[in-house]
Formats: C-alpha cells, structure tokens, sequence
C-alpha cells in the first residue's frame, strides 16, 4: 500500500475535555467485547441521567505489551458530569498529535499507523507512545468497509 497516498497526515493540537471512560488491560483478541459492553454500559449510564455525550466516543491505547494493551475508552462530556463508581471521570487526550483518517473495518486500522509513523519520522517529529482512536460513525449503522476512525498518535512535546 502506498501510505503517502493512501493517507492524508496532518498535525493537530488536542484539547482535553472531560470524558467517562473505563480502563482496562486486556488481551487484544478480546477488545472488541469489551468495547462493545464497555461502550453500551457508558452510553446507558449517561442516558439514564439525561446526558449527551459532546463528541464521538474514542479509545486512548496507553501501552501495549505482546498481545496485551491498556486502553482507557470513553465518551466526551460536559464539564460537571457526575462520577459513578464504575467508569472514571477522565478526559480526552490533550496536546500535539500526528493525526490522519482511516476508512475501513477497526481490525484492518494498521496501515494508518504505519502511514504516521512514516510521516512522524519524515518531519523529525517524535511519537509519545499512546494512540487514540476516535470513532466518527457507529458499526450498527454502517458497514465495516464504510467505518470512519481518526487515529491520532501522540507526540512528544
């Protein structure tokens, strides 16, 4: 695949906003059932208390170790979102990020992050070691080939 065409690589300055999200370390084999649970119990949690989320909802990968990752993924919301003791009240991730659009099935995403490690690397720029993924639209809705995600790899300051 030819990343510089393929992928349209931008740098961005993200900005924090509070977010309540889960965290877990899981193997990566099973991280589509717990996004799935995951996601459905944050989104009924907010709906049951009149909540809107303020954006789509992403996944901030911390690390990954083998097969394993730490992912904290959430929704966006409004500033003085009550806690439950269940999901953490967190916020999005903040600061500069090598950013580009991805369209396709979540399992197929890697090309895109070798695309921005490649435009990383090419603008003597530094990865900071997490990536976010923001889901643009929801897989009920659409086909996986049709599924928008911004992956962002975040820089070192």
């Amino acid at each position: 695949m030819d990343f510089e065409c393929s992928f349209q690589c931008e740098l961005k300055d993200l900005h924090p906003q509070p977010a309540v999200t889960l965290r877990a370390r899981t193997p990566l084999r099973d991280i589509i059932r717990l996004f799935d649970s995951g996601y459905a119990d944050i989104a009924d949690y907010l709906h049951r208390r009149g909540i809107s989320p303020t954006g789509p909802p992403y996944a901030l990968y911390r690390s990954m170790e083998g097969q394993e990752v730490d992912v904290e993924f959430g929704y966006p919301v409004p500033e003085g979102t009550p806690g439950h003791e269940r999901f953490s009240l967190s916020s999005t991730p903040g600061g500069r990020a090598a950013a580009c659009l991805y369209i396709g099935p979540y399992d197929q995403v890697e090309p895109a992050y070798d695309a921005l490690m490649k435009w990383i690397d090419d603008n003597g720029l530094q990865a900071g070691g997490e990536a976010c993924e923001v889901y643009l639209n929801d897989p009920a809705d659409v086909s996986p080939e049709f599924l928008k995600t911004e992956v962002q790899l975040l820089l070192v300051p």
